[in-house]
């Protein structure tokens, strides 16, 4: 049987920054497993790729802050070193919600960057957005991250530090041995023993974990993304919008608009289909926020997988009655932003030479735990 030390399933963001973060730390012997022929396919890359640091929670605010200043300056020998178009974002809320969003850029303090606008300033920016603006912040560092970029910049420099990346090694099972994880059986029958197994396949986590005898609870839930056909209405340089009340968000794409209602809905991560009505939806609140481009077609129009859990934290450290297995899951609509913080706290409590710092601590797996009948 084959044996590593560290035993890494899923190659999306979660899996490959924490294999370079560890692998960079000194970690031997790691080995990355993916289900699918190329990285980043299923939550990496189906995503939004906007960076927003500022949000209601203030740890995951924190988090993304300090991810971000390595999104936008990559450590040394990270490459690509371009991962971020700042095109600006522009945080709006309607009157119900504006004290709401203050809130959130008031408890981020200096560092987000945020800075209040008038209405008025508001709309001569996104002259093209027709929504209420009750209050408005403007984020001139964020805007559209590079998805690809920093996939790829994660894995090659993992496998520069000496990782083994499989891909088209779909898990089938997490291998046990009384109350510790072993290491996987793969679908094909090959067995991995581990000495620790980093369950991080985002929507599979959970099922995964549920097998094995973890209580660690995770919710795969459902959003889709439209973007329509390219319309020379539309300037490519245009700031992202994220409306809080009307609960959408939307930003310049190969020539069209990326637009998002905020759906959410809990599915089987291995029968995520798309649903026609939120394309209804989505097209319903373009018509009333983006009145110059009520009759835009669409060009595409997918869903991808966000696993969050019940307190919108991410499940990150070791599970508390499997030894040998760790999390590094729910990273719910936060994954990419928060990238290079997730991977350095990964890989600091696989270490384990140091006591849980606060932040570990409020993201230990422990929390999340629910007694199964």
């Amino acid at each position: 049987m084959e044996e590593v030390r560290t035993l890494i399933v899923g190659g999306g963001i979660a899996g490959l920054t924490t294999a370079w973060h560890l692998a960079r730390a000194g970690g031997k012997k790691i080995l990355l497993l993916e289900s699918e022929r190329f990285l980043g396919t299923h939550s990496s890359g189906r995503n939004a790729a906007i960076l927003r640091t500022v949000g209601p929670d203030p740890l995951t605010t924190r988090l993304s802050q300090q991810s971000a200043e390595a999104i936008r300056h990559p450590p040394a020998g990270f490459s690509p070193v371009s991962l971020i178009d700042p095109c600006g974002l522009l945080l709006v809320a309607d009157a119900a919600h504006g004290a709401v969003l203050a809130g959130w850029v008031e408890a981020a303090g200096p560092e987000s960057g945020g800075v209040e606008i008038s209405p008025e300033e508001f709309h001569r920016r996104a002259s093209f957005y027709g929504g209420e603006a009750g209050r408005v912040f403007s984020f001139p560092r964020e805007g559209r991250l590079d998805i690809a970029a920093l996939v790829a910049g994660f894995a090659e420099g993992a496998r520069a530090a000496g990782v083994e990346i499989r891909r088209g090694a779909p898990v089938k099972r997490l291998a046990t041995r009384g109350d510790r994880v072993t290491g996987v059986e793969l679908v094909n029958g090959t067995r991995i023993a581990a000495a620790t197994t980093v369950m991080a396949a985002g929507g599979w986590a959970g099922g995964l974990g549920e097998a094995a005898g973890s209580r660690v609870i995770l919710s795969p839930t459902r959003r889709h993304l439209l973007v329509t056909a390219p319309d020379e209405r539309i300037d490519p340089r245009w700031p992202v919008i994220w409306a809080l009340g009307d609960e959408f968000y939307c930003r310049p794409e190969s020539g069209g608009m990326l637009l998002c209602a905020c759906d959410q809905v809990v599915v089987d991560p291995s029968d995520c289909r798309r649903d026609d009505h939120v394309c209804e939806i989505i097209a319903a609140k373009m018509t009333r926020l983006l009145p110059g481009l009520g009759d835009a077609q669409a060009a595409r129009f997918w869903c991808g997988v966000r696993t969050m859990t019940r307190d919108d934290r991410f499940a990150l450290g070791p599970d508390p009655d499997l030894a040998g297995l760790f999390w590094v899951a729910g990273l719910g609509g936060h994954g990419m932003v928060c990238s290079f913080e997730i991977g350095r706290l990964a890989a600091r409590r696989l270490h384990g030479n140091e006591a849980a710092s606060a932040e570990e601590r409020a993201l230990d797996p422990a929390r999340l735990l629910e007694e199964r009948s």
